[in-house]
């Protein structure tokens, strides 16, 4: 299945997939070297070189952030570096050929050559990466580093001479870390049109709903429409109102994601301290989709959810095929859209509220309320985006080819790639 994984054990059972960084003592130079100063000499400052080259590879993979490796596969150099404080020289770095290639790294300066594999930590705060060199100078040694995304490209500091894992991306004297800056090498940057990914982190499982078929309903149809590769949590087991889905657990869960999109249901997980969790990265900006029984979770004492979801539900209606009506036809998501539409057997919700900060794009005909409710639209939640749509009881309902359509476009649009035309900005259309 194109663009889906499973991940933070979840999907479909519960063992973590997703990387992890193996507990090493890493020594990538010989125990009596001097990482606490430069070294002259040319073989020593290969060794360095090498050290830079692979927190390069490595680090590259922040721009894509988890999952993806794809995006940073190319060739690297080195725009800037210090070793314990002192900067190195052009002269020192020297004429670096390094390629990055789905998970393994290799470089050449002058006759010295090295090859080998590394695994990062997205989600962790700084991101972290542990290098292993197969073939080298330094063959069978491993290195800790954090790494992030800078305005060249990548940042990586990490720790030469073994120990612990740098805090952060200082190099001193005293601390003896090396930090280098990194940006593709002229020539072979992306095109315009290649743009990596959205990482989009879906997020699933509860009472009532087909979860395990809808996350390959919505994954694979979403990426055939959107240049986007998934990361499915669902917890085995966890099918009832209450539970405290594992991703949570994590401090900063949404780091690596461009967009999340949830599709749970566990209303009577009400903690207020545990809202907060959830919400308080999409108030900062990350943009999120909302489906169906998400409206319905998390019915805390406090109204925080339904002000990030954009309207307020406490109850469906009996399952039955419903008109829907078109009610903002220039919006870019209902682009293309028809005035008006008969869905399968579906579940209508009641919405008893709509927040000031939403603005409806569809409605659905409730004969029991003798009304149409909104059950489609779009939200600003503190400087996040928000699609939401209560539609999508039933799997049969987000296959139908004009639900995945509005859908897709409501993650382009809360991820800001969708143009007023309804098409996706160059570059995140579907992949060929």
């Amino acid at each position: 299945m194109r663009g889906l994984r499973a991940a933070e054990g979840c999907f479909p059972r519960k063992v973590c997939q997703e990387e992890t960084l193996a507990s090493r003592k890493p020594t990538l130079f010989a125990d009596d070297w001097p990482v606490s100063r430069f070294v002259s000499g040319v073989i020593l400052s290969f060794m360095k070189i090498l050290a830079l080259i692979v927190g390069l590879l490595l680090s590259s993979r922040v721009l894509a952030a988890a999952p993806s490796v794809a995006d940073l596969n190319g060739e690297w150099v080195i725009a800037e570096a210090q070793n314990a404080g002192e900067y190195l020289t052009d002269d020192q770095l020297g004429p670096i050929e390094q390629t990055w290639k789905d998970g393994t790294y290799s470089f050449r300066f002058g006759d010295v050559k090295a090859r080998g594999t590394l695994k990062l930590n997205p989600a962790a705060s700084p991101a972290t990466m542990d290098i292993h060199e197969d073939e080298g100078l330094n063959a069978g040694r491993d290195i800790l580093a954090i790494y992030e995304k800078s305005a060249r490209g990548v940042r990586v500091c990490y720790a030469l001479g073994g120990g612990a894992r740098p805090t952060e991306f200082k190099s001193t004297s005293a601390n003896g870390w090396f930090l280098a800056d990194l940006k593709r090498k002229p020539g072979t940057e992306p095109a315009s049109g290649a743009s990596r990914p959205l990482n989009v982190l879906l997020i699933t499982g509860g009472c009532c709903h087909e979860y395990a078929r809808q996350a390959i309903t919505l994954s694979e149809g979403i990426s055939k429409r959107v240049n986007a590769r998934f990361t499915v949590v669902q917890d085995a087991g966890a099918d009832g109102t209450k539970h405290r889905i594992s991703v949570y657990e994590k401090e900063n869960w949404s780091n690596g994601y461009d967009l999340v999109l949830h599709n749970e249901c566990y209303a009577d997980e009400k903690d207020p301290e545990w809202l907060e969790r959830i919400v308080k990265p999409h108030r900062a900006g990350l943009p999120a989709v909302v489906i169906h029984c998400a409206m319905h979770c998390y019915r805390a004492p406090t109204p925080e959810w339904f002000k990030f979801v954009g309207v307020t539900s406490h109850r469906h209606g009996s399952h039955f095929d419903y008109v829907m009506t078109n009610v903002k036809a220039e919006h870019p998501i209902m682009a293309g859209m028809p005035t008006s539409w008969r869905t399968p057997k579906e579940e209508l919700y009641h919405i008893e509220k709509c927040e000031p900060t939403a603005i409806p794009l569809a409605t659905g005909w409730s004969h029991e309320t003798k009304r149409g409710e909104v059950n489609s639209w779009v939200n600003t939640y503190g400087s996040g985006k928000v699609f939401g749509t209560t539609i999508g009881h039933y799997d049969e309902t987000m296959r139908q080819e004009w639900y995945l359509d509005m859908v897709s476009r409501g993650v382009l649009w809360a991820a800001g790639k969708l143009g007023d035309d309804g098409k996706p900005i160059a570059g995140y259309g579907p992949v060929k």
